[in-house]
This record gives C-alpha cells, structure tokens and sequence, in this order.
C-alpha cells in the first residue's frame, strides 16, 4: 500500500518559521498589541534583484493568497488557515488592502529591479506566485470565488446554500456504474480542489522554477468536465526501493464501481530493485523476474482505460499518483473525506478504516499488501459515504459517530510533509495544448461547491470595495459591496485614498502595464521602465495614506507569455 512506503515532497506543513519584517510604529506599544505575520518558509529577498526563489517555498496560488485575505477580514470565523503563513492577533487588524499590477511578472520585477524603490523600501519579504493564467482565468476570477469542500460547507455554506445544493442532489439523483447505487448527494462535492491538493501534496501541473515534475504526464491526452455521472475508479500502488534512491512503481491496479478488476500489473522499475519492501508491497525477487512491463507501458494503458471524465479514488491517493508519474484532474482521497481521530490533520489508516466502516480485514497476514484488494476498499469506502451524507465518517462532523480516541489515534498517520515547487514542460502528441488540461484542476463542475467572497464577507457584515476597470466591475454587478470603475491607474489610487476608512475590504488594480503590452507588443525598454516606475510611484503614494495596523499585500500577477519566465507573479505582504 503505498501510504505506508513513504513519501516524497511537497505538502502544507512548513516546519521552519521566518518572521516577515516589517517597520515597527514609533509610539511604544506591548508586542500582543500589534497583529504579526510569519512566513512558514524561507521568502525571497524583495531588496535583491538576483535572488532565487528558495528551493523550500512552496507553490503558491491566489487562493492562497485568498485565504490569507479570508482570515485577516473574517478573523475568528475563517473556514481554514493559510498554510503558507501564520497570522497573529488577526483581531487587532484595522482594514485589509490588495493592491494589484496586472500582468507585471517576477521576472519584470527582478529585470527592472531599479523602477521599484518604493515597494522595496514598503515590503521586506515576498514569495513566488503561480499565475491564475496557467489555469485559463483571470486573478480576479481566482481570487473572488472562494472553493469550498464538503467540510467547509457546515462552516460557510449558508443553510440557504445548503439546501440547494442537496435539493439539487435529490432532483438529480442518478445511477453510478453500479445500476444499484443511488448517491445521496452529488459526488463531485468529495472532490479535492487546487488547494487541497496542494496541501496534501498530489502532482500539480504548474510552471515554477524546479523541475520537480519535469517527467510527469497527464493521465489523458485531454479531459471533459467532471459531473455528478462521472466513474469512479479505485486507485492503488505498489512500490519497491530501487537503487536511486526512491520508491518505484511495482505493482499497479485499477478497479470499477462494479469493483471488478479493469487492470492489474507487476511493473519492471527503470532501476534495479534494492529492496521489495515485501511486508509492505507483497511482491518479492520471483514475482518480478518475468516481468518485461514499463512505466511508460502503463501510463498508455491508462490514457486508454479512462474516461476523459474519471474520478480516481484511494487513500493517500498523491502517493500512487506520485509512483505513476502522472496528473490527474479529479480525486477523492478517503484519507481526508474519513475522520476517526477527531484530529484535523492526523489521518486513519485505511486498514483501520475498512475494518470498522466496511466489517472487512485487509492487509493481515505476512504476505503483504494487495492492491486490487485496497483500490476496493478505498472505492466501497467512497460508495458507503455517498449513499449516507457529507459528514458520514467524520468524528468532527457527525455526531452519530463515537470513537475512542486513543484508539484512533493509534491506528492513524500524522500528516506531515516536506515541500517543494514542481515544474513542467509538456506538449503530447496529439497536439492538445498542456494549458487546456491545467485548466480542469481548477475549473471543476458547476456542481463543486463555491462560494461568492463578496457573500461571505456581506454575510458577516464586512464593507467590501472594488476599485478596477469597466470589464472587471461589470462581472461583479449583483455582488454585495461597493464597485467604481476607473479608465486610469490615477483616478483608482485617487479614489483609494478617498475611500480608505469606509471598508474592511479594498481591492484596487492597477492595469496600465497591461494596456501597454496589449496595445504595443513591441514596447521599447524606455516605455516599460518608465510605466513600472510609475506603478511604483502609485504603490508609494497609496503606501504613504494607509493607516497602521492594516494588511496589505501586493500582487504582481504574471501574465500568458510563451516564455515561461514572465507567466508567474509574486506576492508581497505587510502589516502597516
């Protein structure tokens, strides 16, 4: 089973803590009387135009940044805490302020170091930023709809939202594989979405600048949308240690809803064998002699076996995932949609799981782990959820559910892992554009859970403002808050200072470096320098009008750019 071979890289939790300098205000003030933030990884250093992004930062989205946002106005009644840094006193903090550079990449930043004296002087630390691009949206697209899993829909879902969306679910209740089974609720709602995936490690196909990933592939040469008719597949690996030093695929098996067998195989890894890690694996020196089949044998194999639709299920499924070397769109992970800890981030085991779930004993004996064996037991544990409720399975959630904690706490896994910033290449041979399959990990069905951030701040009497051009305000006409519109980066930073102590929330976008690579692709040096020193002189200005005790962080978005170097951004964050 591959959750008990070990791991890799990447992840949410960040051992280290580095503290974000920031000016401290003249007036003498005890320490708990100041809101802090503290980055979780080394940051890169804003005063330094050739500094490298650390090789330990994680790969951070807008959403990221978005959670950020979420804690500082919400405070105590936030969903979930940024994972890549700590906010303290998040209660003392007066107002919070994005303020973004459309289109201006870390790379501009870096090549242009010198047209940025004001930001910085302002800001003393900053980190890298996957752009909303490589996903097919706009930053603001990511930034204002806020993705909800089925666990944060009992903490932000309205009762209002709620009921529609199982309203919805009982409407449009429909047959799984198994012409038997009958969801309860849609399953699309078990979905792990971009950021949860990147907490719990799973391949992301992102452009960043280590090559972790270099080698994956997706696991079909183009996707559809997923829905509530989509198949599930149970997923499980097998993994030997060979002699580079990692974990290799072994053994692979995929099953159906049905939970008939669609493939099982014994994989030849590229590297000899060092160890079978037989009481683990179950395979041994005799299984693998015959063996003549590749990786790469069985990633076509997949590519064939699975709909352009499929939800792959498993437990810890980022490891199997990992083993394969491949990206996938669409998982549910049984070691997060099941709880017997009553522990957030500690995770049962999935013997433990299907014994007291399912009646079932799996992995006994000294013979090893099977894998048909455990992608059945993930799926049937998936189709049990399905035909309860959302918060089957959770200690937290459902209080039907009682389990001695020290028992589960003796039977489950301590989520901890380290991290890393993966990085691809791709182009596959049927032509299909490598960005047209990022896109699916973030735009998931229309059935996913998301919710509008202007409704969750409304909802909890928070004054939003938006300050943006015409295109930008007009998607968000029905939302709560405020929205003006501006023709010019001058009349937006005129009217942000003008509006500075009316919100608790302010969003100002500064377009202009946009407008001049979209209406003179062949901009002069001169031009670009002097447009960035102009922006920066606007982040000054509006830097010099914020009161104390307020968040705010910048943005530079990156942009769609055939050189992979200008598609990311950064973020740059500061308590006033």
């Amino acid at each position: 089973m591959a959750e008990s071979v070990g791991y890799r890289r990447i992840g949410g939790s960040f051992p280290v803590t580095f503290s974000l300098m920031y000016p401290w205000p003249t007036h003498s003030l005890p320490l708990v009387n100041y809101p802090q933030i503290n980055l979780k990884f080394p940051s890169l250093d804003v005063g330094d135009a050739k500094a490298d992004t650390p090789s330990q930062s994680p790969s951070l989205f807008i959403t990221d940044i978005q959670q950020l946002i979420l804690n500082a106005v919400l405070k105590g009644d936030a969903c979930m805490k940024p994972r890549w840094c700590e906010l303290k006193y998040s209660q003392l903090i007066s107002s919070t302020f994005v303020i973004v550079l459309k289109s201006v990449s870390i790379k501009d930043f870096k090549k242009y170091h010198s047209c940025f004296p004001n930001v910085c002087r302002d800001f003393n630390k900053a980190t890298e930023v996957i752009s909303s691009a490589q996903f097919g949206i706009s930053t603001e697209c990511e930034f204002f709809k806020v993705q909800i899993n089925s666990i944060q829909l009992f903490k932000y879902g309205t009762k209002k939202h709620q009921k529609n969306l199982f309203q919805k679910a009982i409407q449009n209740k429909v047959s799984s594989v198994s012409p038997n089974t009958i969801d309860a609720f849609p399953r699309t709602l078990l979905l792990l979405n971009l950021l949860q995936m990147a907490r719990e490690n799973y391949p992301l196909p992102i452009k960043s600048k280590w090559g972790f990933y270099d080698d994956y592939i997706f696991s079909k040469e183009s996707y559809e949308k997923v829905t509530d008719k989509s198949p599930i597949f149970g997923l499980d690996c097998e993994m030997c240690k060979t002699s580079d030093g990692v974990y290799s695929l072994t053994r692979v098996s995929l099953v159906n809803e049905k939970l008939e067998t669609v493939y099982d195989t014994l994989v030849k890894p590229k590297h000899k064998i060092i160890d079978y890690l037989f009481r683990y694996s179950g395979i041994n020196e005799e299984m693998m002699r015959p063996v003549c089949t590749t990786l790469k044998d069985v990633q076509n194999k997949f590519r064939t076996l699975l709909p352009k639709d499929a939800i792959l299920c498993g437990h810890s499924l980022n490891f199997d995932l990992d083993s394969l070397k491949m990206f996938h769109p669409y998982v549910i992970d049984t070691s997060t949609i099941y709880n017997l800890s009553g522990f957030k981030y500690q995770k049962s085991k999935l013997k433990k799981l299907t014994e007291y779930f399912l009646g079932k004993q799996i992995q006994t004996g000294d013979s090893g782990h099977n894998s048909v064996e455990d992608a059945a037991a993930s799926l049937q544990l998936v189709q049990l959820k399905l035909k309860n409720s959302i918060e089957f399975g959770d200690v937290i959630l459902d209080t039907n559910l009682t389990i001695h904690k020290t028992e589960a706490c003796n039977n489950s896994t301590p989520v901890y892992k380290e991290s890393s910033s993966p990085n691809t290449k791709q182009t596959n041979e049927e032509g299909v554009a490598v960005d047209d399959n990022r896109k699916f990990f973030v735009n998931m069905s229309d059935s996913a859970t998301h919710r509008s951030f202007f409704d969750l701040l409304n909802e909890h009497q928070k004054k939003s403002l938006v300050i943006d051009a015409r295109s930008v305000i007009d998607m968000y006409s029905g939302e709560p808050g405020q929205r003006i519109s501006h023709g010019s980066d001058e009349e937006i930073v005129s009217t942000a200072q003008k509006k500075l102590y009316d919100n608790d929330f302010m969003w100002l976008q500064l377009n202009s470096f946009h407008n001049l690579l979209q209406t003179n692709t062949d901009s002069k040096e001169a031009d670009i320098q002097k447009c960035l020193q102009t922006l920066d002189s606007h982040v000054g200005t509006l830097m010099k009008t914020i009161f104390s005790k307020a968040l705010v962080t910048l943005i530079l978005t990156g942009r769609d750019n055939e050189d992979e170097d200008y598609q990311n951004g950064m973020t740059l964050v500061k308590i006033s």
